[in-house]
């Protein structure tokens, strides 16, 4: 149906120093400092930002997940 109701589905990764773990629902992501796809978007707007639970920043993850890309 055009412009009717959609679903949405939203990806949040973290929240900032919010912990949380419920059903569907677990901030931070588990495996957000693992994910490129979700860090080098990340790292264009914030790349100092302290990764929770991490302590390392979105740059410097961005840095070791790409050299490790190309080993």
């Amino acid at each position: 149906m055009r412009n009717g109701p959609r679903v949405l589905d939203l990806d949040l990764v973290y929240y900032g120093e919010l912990a949380l773990r419920e059903p569907g629902l677990e901030l931070p992501h588990p495996r957000a400092e693992q994910r490129l796809f979700v860090l080098e978007p990340l790292a264009e707007i914030a790349p100092g930002e302290r990764l929770p639970g991490c302590g390392k920043t979105v740059a410097e993850r961005v840095r070791e997940l790409s050299a490790g890309a190309g080993a």
